[in-house]
């Protein structure tokens, strides 16, 4: 069956993100570069993606940053600079909102060879997480609630003199 010309333009546009990923990535650019106006583009990238522009290129960001928080040491800033996000904190939050842990999180967690291998082959880094059982109750962190004083909550900061 042959590919419909828009087709053709979204597959083009897909390409040329991919390959741009470590630049700022605008709608109104990317719409240029299609010929389309950027609310047709958007509409024809839903369609053909089942997600949103911003949130196809934002999703390729972050799996772009998972190879590189596994395999340098490169600060969780320095992506995040790299990858054009506002700030650290713009960036850890969109990286657990997407990936469902925090930028340190995966870091920290080490994958054995196989997972490393299919960690480089998958288009979804995290699948490779969730399916050798790291899963959001290992990410849980006790919550204590803070030990009363004579009736009162405890100072922000306890005098070491006392």
């Amino acid at each position: 069956m042959p590919q419909k010309y828009n087709e053709g333009v979204i597959d083009s546009v897909t390409k040329w993100i991919m390959d741009n990923l470590d630049q700022r990535l605008s709608i109104d650019d990317i719409a240029v570069k299609s010929g389309y106006s950027k609310w047709y583009l958007q509409k024809l990238f839903a369609r053909y993606h089942n997600e949103t522009l911003a949130r196809y290129i934002r999703k390729k960001k972050l799996a772009c940053c998972v190879s590189e928080l596994k395999y340098s040491n490169a600060p969780i800033i320095s992506l995040a600079v790299k990858y054009h996000f506002e700030s650290q904190q713009s960036f850890t939050r969109s990286f657990k909102q997407v990936m469902g842990c925090t930028p340190l999180y995966c870091r920290k967690r080490q994958l054995g060879s196989e997972a490393e291998q299919q960690l480089k082959e998958s288009t979804d880094p995290c699948v490779i997480c969730r399916k050798h059982g790291f899963n959001s109750s290992e990410k849980m962190k006790e919550v204590r609630t803070p030990s009363l004083r004579s009736g009162q909550f405890p100072s922000r900061i306890d005098c070491v003199m006392r």
